[in-house]
């Protein structure tokens, strides 16, 4: 960027401007471009020319030369080829401040290609549209004007104009964040063509679905009736794309539809001619159009004609369709109350459909094929066998399909560019017949939906025309291949092998669909399995699947625990790609961490070659995904390429931070035990700093498991909290008999003799409270503990006996605290067997661990450079730990450490650096710190033989004491002075113990 090249521009234009607005002089848009609008955009960091020279599939900016000014917008801005901003010039003689026009064709280009923002300038002004609002008839140049620029302006404004549509800031991943904070909020109004594109189309499938059924006997079936529905919606939809790409049509399809008279016949003929032209299935089906009424059908067509619709179908990409689709194909028509309605499908209610960003599919199917293209001539590549087995609208299959164009395309320019196609814009492509051979050979997909697969196959028929025209295609008849041998509708991960000899109904055969992989590709395995597979947890695979389904499942190796869908997705992806083959997935990253993870984990191990970790960034609009992308080879490989990305578009600029390498052996939780200790499960130990590592190595043998020196375990759960807790705030009086509390309109009193101190802070107290906070600046909140101090159960008849009070109260929540077992409603296991233990907490776990015991109270979820290590010396209850809640940790008993040793280990940076490796990311910077990873954090043992490391040993309990005891006299000190030098003292006893722990890492005493 340079802004003393733009002041030489805006002077230079300021000196000739009278001459640019004569109109005797004819200065030109073309010449305006030249001289002025290109150069402004290279002020703001774009290569216009290409001088990186690199290819032209990931140009920063595409420049149409010789379009007509209503067919593409005169820039587009892309990072690395995906499509980011338009950019719309104008002479100077054009008053782009006033002329409704050219605003109204540049925020249709922008609009129309999803797009936040566009650019319309002549150089003596700039203005920035917000093209998330659909643009109506009327709208004037300042409807949606976002941000308005005079030439004079460009240089004081330097930066607010960078901010916005620099290369940098596309680069950097600013403008992503600027959209998603600007454009994408709750509380705006907008309109854009994938939310409005979906609203038409549903519209028209309620419409056309309930006029069939209402009046038509052969659309009863509603299975019949979506299928037709979903195939007319298509044939309009293909025309009406061909139209606005000057592809053979025999007449307009809004020209036909205006004869209403014969609509039904003249439509049937273009649907008939359409079939025989380009052959791809797409109308070999019955059309209902006689079955409908002939307005509706106008009323349809219509609808995709300005000035009723601003679209404009040489702009909407394949991509955006799929998005769209993939939203469709989330609702069916089904019969409620007697009326066709649209609803969720069963299978969508427990997943959610989110549209995997354009940036990683490019990323993705560029990372997967270009080592496996490298160096192949077009016909070799017709070998290339690419998969993605859950394909929905077939959004990587597209990619994969555009990017083996691409690359025959740059071979045939570099090798025989006699073979290319010159099209009119002067730019050349690959013959259509490569073309199609290339997606008939290459390109292979399965959904379980048999809508998507329709849609799937529409979509890359999309893809094949996209810059196909009339000349282009006239030698080629049919037009397009017929696709069923490459897209197919089954269950990829259950074979008719599965459920041979299972006893399943009919019903439950269609829905479980088991697929034949003999079917397609000949039964061989692919090159490359590529793709976003479906999330769902054992809960709601359980709703949502056939018993004869899940119990497949079950067999699947990594169907461990609480195992999660995708975990078999990449199982049975392994199994499917050839030996030098790879598989590509864009995953949750919770299988890093998790402990269902473990079989799936020791199954990729050896095969993992890359991974792209997003930790707590969030890639997908309204969905909370912790990402990560996982390439996997064939064959083993002996280390792991790692990169920690936080954006979309980090990942795709090219300017991400170099790879780290990782040694397999390295993976294991345990980095310092040799590589036999490493064929585990655990937790992957994905770090980047060797120093850290080799630190822990040379400690070697001295290092256990934490769980060798303590016990770590949950906190309890009542399953019904509300009822059991007595809060601080409600409390009135407390002394050494009772403990007296305000619940909704009453007033109890509970015996102290069957209540526990309850660590269960506000979330402003929780904000407040650090590793060396005093448990007693939150305030006191009570449980009521049905147990003795040795864990056992306080019977009915103590209760009476013993706590009147406590047991009267419990006998009032009685309704609410009746386990399942006895007829209630609360979760309590092991069940309920004998009617007077009604009151027991809901799990048993934790009871005696929380007994008379000192401890270190964990939060289970804070931010990576905030950990919570309470000293507990007072017997606390602690809530439930899992993701959220507590954790606690006490002494093993006879063990030769004190709990304050292992408070100061415990909060020491690096300790808690191994936790953030191993745990699992959440938003917000935040990770978890629970009973499944404190087992594993490395404990340096101490020798009490050697006097050095001994005097250090005793220091450090000493100095976590004297913190202790100051953060008692600080509870007690009011004035500003005497807090003052307490708070410098504990921060220097902090800074210390540190240092003290620090020197046993490195094991220098």
């Amino acid at each position: 960027m340079s802004i003393e090249k733009l002041k030489q521009l805006t002077a230079k234009y300021k000196k000739s401007m009278n001459y640019y607005h004569d109109s005797k002089n004819a200065y030109n848009e073309t010449e305006c471009r030249d001289e002025y609008i290109s150069p402004l955009l290279e002020c703001f960091g774009w290569d216009v020319h290409n001088q990186k020279g690199k290819l032209p599939q990931y140009k920063e900016v595409i420049v149409e030369r010789f379009s007509s000014s209503a067919e593409r917008p005169d820039y587009t801005l892309t990072l690395n080829g995906v499509s980011k901003i338009f950019v719309e010039a104008k002479k100077p003689g054009v008053d782009i401040t006033a002329d409704r026009e050219p605003a109204m064709q540049t925020r249709k280009y922008g609009w129309n290609a999803n797009h936040a923002l566009a650019v319309l300038t002549n150089f003596e002004d700039l203005l920035i549209y917000d093209t998330t609002n659909r643009p109506e008839e009327g709208d004037d140049a300042n409807t949606s004007l976002y941000r308005k620029y005079h030439f004079e302006d460009y240089v004081a404004k330097y930066q607010e104009i960078a901010d916005l549509i620099s290369r940098d800031t596309v680069y950097s991943g600013r403008y992503d964040e600027i959209v998603k904070t600007d454009f994408q909020s709750d509380n705006r109004f907008s309109t854009k063509i994938d939310e409005t594109f979906l609203k038409q189309i549903n519209q028209w499938r309620l419409e056309i679905g309930r006029y069939l059924y209402e009046n038509k006997a052969d659309y009863r079936d509603i299975h019949v009736l979506n299928d037709t529905v979903q195939d007319f919606i298509n044939q309009i939809i293909f025309l009406r794309i061909c139209e606005d790409r000057k592809l053979p049509l025999y007449m307009r399809l809004y020209e036909t539809a205006e004869d209403q008279a014969d609509l039904q016949e003249v439509l049937t003929a273009v649907f008939r001619d359409a079939d025989k032209r380009y052959n791809s299935g797409l109308f070999k089906n019955e059309s209902p159009i006689f079955d409908l009424n002939c307005g509706m059908i106008y009323d349809m067509i219509e609808s995709l004609y300005y000035p009723k619709t601003p679209y404009m179908f040489t702009i909407i990409e394949p991509g955006i369709l799929g998005k769209i689709y993939e939203s469709f194909l989330t609702e069916s028509l089904v019969l409620e109350d007697g009326r066709i309605a649209l609803a969720h499908k069963k299978e969508y209610i427990y997943k959610s459909v989110v549209s995997t960003p354009l940036e990683i599919v490019k990323y993705m199917v560029k990372n997967t094929l270009e080592p496996l293209c490298r160096g192949k001539s077009p016909k070799e590549i017709l070998h290339v066998k690419i998969a993605d087995i859950a394909c929905g609208s077939g959004v990587f299959l597209e990619e994969a399909y555009q990017y083996l164009v691409d690359y025959c395309t740059q071979w045939y320019v570099q090798n025989d560019p006699a073979h290319l196609f010159t099209i009119d814009n002067g730019a050349v492509k690959l013959p259509l017949s490569d073309k199609k051979e290339l997606l008939t050979n290459c390109i292979y997909g399965v959904d379980i939906d048999i809508h998507a697969v329709e849609v799937s196959k529409f979509s890359l028929l999309l893809k094949l025309i996209e810059d196909e025209t009339e000349p282009s295609v006239k030698d080629n008849q049919p037009i397009l291949p017929e696709l069923d041998e490459n897209i197919k509708c089954g269950n990829s991960l259950v074979s008719r092998d599965d459920v041979e000899g299972m006893d399943i109904s009919s019903d439950d055969l269609i829905r479980t669909a088991p697929f034949d992989w003999e079917s397609i590709n000949g039964g061989e395995p692919f090159d490359v399995v590529i793709g976003n597979p479906p999330y769902v947890k054992t809960e709601d695979i359980k709703k949502l699947h056939t018993a004869a389904e899940t119990a497949v499942y079950k067999k699947y190796e990594s169907s461990y625990k609480q195992y999660d869908k995708y975990y078999l997705f990449l199982e049975k992806a392994m199994g499917l790609i050839k030996e030098n083959g790879l598989v590509c997935y864009i995953v949750p990253n919770k299988f890093l961490h998790t402990e269902s993870a473990e079989k799936i984990r020791l199954m990729l191990k050896d095969r993992i070659s890359r991974l792209d970790d997003f930790g707590a960034a969030q890639l997908f609009r309204d969905k909370t995904v912790y990402s990560s992308i996982v390439t996997i080879k064939g064959a083993g490989t002996e280390q792991l390429s790692y990169s920690v990305v936080h954006s979309a578009a980090e990942l795709w600029n090219g300017e991400s931070e170099p790879d780290h390498f990782i040694p397999k052996k390295q993976l294991n939780c345990m980095p310092w035990k040799g590589s036999e200790d490493a064929a585990d499960g655990s937790p992957w130990f994905l770090c980047e700093d060797t120093g850290y590592v080799d630190m822990l190595s040379r400690a070697g043998e001295k290092i256990v498991p934490l769980s060798e020196i303590a016990d770590i375990y949950n906190g309890i759960q009542t399953s019904a909290e509300k009822i059991y807790k007595i809060e601080g705030k409600n409390i009135l009086s407390d002394d050494a008999a009772y403990v007296t509390f305000r619940s909704g309109e009453k007033q109890y009193r509970i015996e102290k003799g069957v209540v526990r101190p309850y660590f269960k802070p506000s979330r402003s107290e929780q904000g407040a409270l650090n590793t060396y906070s005093s448990i007693h600046q939150v305030k006191m909140n009570y449980n009521i503990f049905p147990y003795d101090h040795k864990g056992n159960f306080i019977t009915k008849d103590m209760m009476e006996h013993q706590y009147p009070c406590a047991w009267q109260y419990l006998l009032e929540h009685k309704a609410k605290l009746l386990p399942k077992s006895l007829g209630g409603s609360r979760d309590v296991q092991p069940p309920v067997s004998c009617e007077d233990e009604w009151y027991r907490y809901g799990r048993s776990q934790a009871i005696t661990s929380l007994n008379n015991k000192d401890k270190i109270i964990v939060g289970v979820n804070r931010s990576k450079g905030n950990p919570l290590y309470l000293l507990d010396q007072d017997n606390y209850l602690i809530a439930s730990g899992g993701t959220a809640g507590y954790v606690g940790i006490s002494l093993k008993d006879g063990s030769e450490y004190q709990l304050e040793y292992i408070h100061a280990w415990l909060s020491h940076p690096w300790t808690d650096l191994y936790l953030q490796l191993i745990g699992s990311d959440f938003e917000g910077g935040f990770i978890a710190r629970g009973t499944y990873t404190l087992p594993m954090v490395p404990f340096i043992k101490i020798d009490f033989t050697d006097e050095k490391q001994k005097a250090l040993y005793d220091n450090v309990v000493s100095g976590t004491r004297k913190i202790r005891q100051l953060n008692e006299d600080l509870m007690h000190k009011a004035d500003k002075a005497a807090r003052n030098v307490l708070e410098q003292e504990k921060s220097r006893l902090i800074k210390n113990l540190e240092g003290m722990i620090t020197k046993v890492y490195q094991q220098k005493f």
